[in-house]
């Protein structure tokens, strides 16, 4: 069975409610105020991973957030 839609999960700071997103100049990861443009994951799993990682790397996990 196909499915008409994809799920969609953005990483989200608790800090100040940011998304994150990667720069794509110096492929960086900042934060910006929409989720239009954020760093997007097909699966709660893939979005997981990297949630972890950040709080290895930056002291903060980020919620993974289905939009």
């Amino acid at each position: 069975m196909l499915i008409a839609y994809s799920e969609r999960y953005v990483l989200r700071r608790m800090s100040d409610g940011c998304y994150l997103c990667v720069n794509d100049a110096n492929q960086s990861i900042n934060s910006i105020e929409s989720p239009d443009k954020a760093w997007y994951f097909r699966t709660h799993d893939g979005a997981a991973s990297p949630a972890l990682l950040m709080d290895e790397v930056h002291g903060e996990t980020p919620y993974v957030v289905k939009i």
